[in-house]
């Protein structure tokens, strides 16, 4: 279970209630193996309490200006959620699009492809950037991932299974079964390709069976383009519970990544990129770990790169959330998120390509608590300083990063959701983010 989000709100309450759900979550922590995590909870809320982040100056560093979401009864009837952007120059813009994308993958040929929130069963193509998308094939059930490869052949993840397309999605096989029909792999950090074309996807979802969490965490390999898979356990044998949050090549570090999820949030380093399902002591022979216990930082569910560092973001719901860098695989700076942002795990990361050079677009989220403030946010100097784009309520509005490609694009999508009272009445807005124009206002 999710202990974070099913006591979250009832530890504040007073009295005699506050100390019953209180004794109720030291014993779901305790059967459901999560007490070194809950340790490493209070350490981190110690250590912020204290203001050694401050002390240490181990703070996120923010710039002056933050946006919001903005709504007015007329920007309702009209249908439309304004945002104000945080910026602290206007060289950014910020366009509405009427393509309702609820996740993008630009190819190498420039071709955007994509789901749409309005036919959730259906793989679109555009060629005129999300001015117009074309339909292109019906897969009969939502589609949960998509990912591309360096020679524009696509994969769609969809009820448990992987399907490859040879012909630009006019039709597709099915090459791959996961282990059960909710299984998929996390959008732009779930699945990746090493420089000699080998496929990899590490296995993600959430199946709460018997009063535990069934194991999902297999990672598949594919060495022929993707037509067939082997598949590796290694992680279950190792001790994780749950899943595979994150499995990206990182070309600085020539090395695979992998993050695993629920009770141990480890972090593994892959550099030999050929001894892909066997764990190693030595970080040039198999996969190596990086940490053993979740002070020492791991399962992060997001990462991104620029020219001389590597960026993770944390997942600790409710807890301490933290964005990571390292520049050589070793060392790892750990700057923690200030309130009111610190419990919103980082879920998604994305390098933009502008003008004056490589910017990383990060996003927090949380649904807990309106307390618990979510942002949007990218820097430009490489995670030294971040500049809050829109800061919002989780528990009213949801804002993700929902466009990805394999080198740096120009053009970034954004996501804004206003919730309904029922998922089929949330509203959506779709807006690109991209270099204004010289002129242009």
């Amino acid at each position: 279970m999710d202990i974070s989000s099913k006591y979250f709100s009832k530890l504040h309450q007073p009295g005699f209630h506050s100390l019953k759900h209180g004794y109720a979550f030291l014993l779901d922590i305790y059967r459901v193996g999560k007490l070194m995590e809950a340790i490493s909870f209070v350490l981190w809320e110690v250590m912020y309490q204290l203001r050694f982040y401050q002390i240490n100056r181990r703070y996120v560093k923010f710039t002056e200006t933050v946006g919001s979401l903005v709504a007015t009864e007329t920007d309702l009837l009209g249908g439309l959620m304004p945002i104000q952007l945080g910026l602290n120059n206007q060289k950014i813009d910020c366009q509405l699009v009427g393509v309702d994308w609820k996740y993008c993958f630009w190819g190498t040929d420039s071709v955007l492809w994509g789901c749409r929130f309005s036919s959730l069963t259906i793989l679109y193509r555009s060629d005129d950037h999300s001015q117009s998308a074309s339909a292109v094939y019906d897969f009969q059930q939502p589609i949960k991932s998509i990912y591309i490869n360096r020679c524009n052949v696509l994969f769609v993840c969809t009820n448990g299974t992987l399907y490859k397309s040879h012909d630009q999605g006019f039709s597709f096989v099915q090459v791959l079964q996961l282990s059960t029909s909710i299984s998929y792999f996390l959008f732009n950090n779930g699945m990746s390709e090493l420089p000699d074309q080998t496929l990899v996807i590490g296995e993600y979802g959430s199946l709460w069976r018997d009063k535990t969490w069934k194991n999902l965490a297999f990672l598949y390999i594919s060495t022929d383009g993707g037509d067939t898979w082997k598949t590796s356990d290694f992680l279950i044998q190792q001790g994780v519970n749950k899943h595979i949050h994150l499995l990206k090549y990182s070309r600085l570090l020539k090395a695979l990544l992998l993050t695993d999820g629920d009770n141990k949030k480890q972090l593994w380093l892959n550099k030999s990129l050929i001894r892909l399902d066997r764990k190693s002591s030595r970080i040039t022979d198999g996969w190596c770990l990086i940490n053993k216990y979740h002070h020492q930082m791991g399962g992060y569910t997001s990462m991104a790169e620029t020219e001389k560092e590597v960026l993770l973001g944390s997942d600790y719901l409710a807890g301490t959330n933290f964005i990571v860098s390292t520049t050589d695989g070793k060392l790892y700076d750990k700057r923690v998120l200030p309130d009111p942002y610190r419990r919103s795990p980082v879920m998604n990361m994305v390098t933009r390509k502008s003008s004056s050079g490589n910017e990383v677009w990060a996003c927090s989220y949380s649904c807990l608590s309106a307390e618990a403030r979510s942002l949007l946010m990218y820097s430009k100097d490489g995670g030294n300083s971040w500049t809050r784009v829109i800061e919002f309520d989780g528990t009213r509005n949801k804002v993700r990063l929902i466009s990805t490609s394999h080198e740096p694009t120009a053009d970034l999508y954004i996501s804004v959701t206003e919730f309904g009272n029922r998922e089929e009445q949330h509203r959506h807005q779709i807006y690109r983010i991209s270099e204004k124009l010289q002129g242009s206002h």
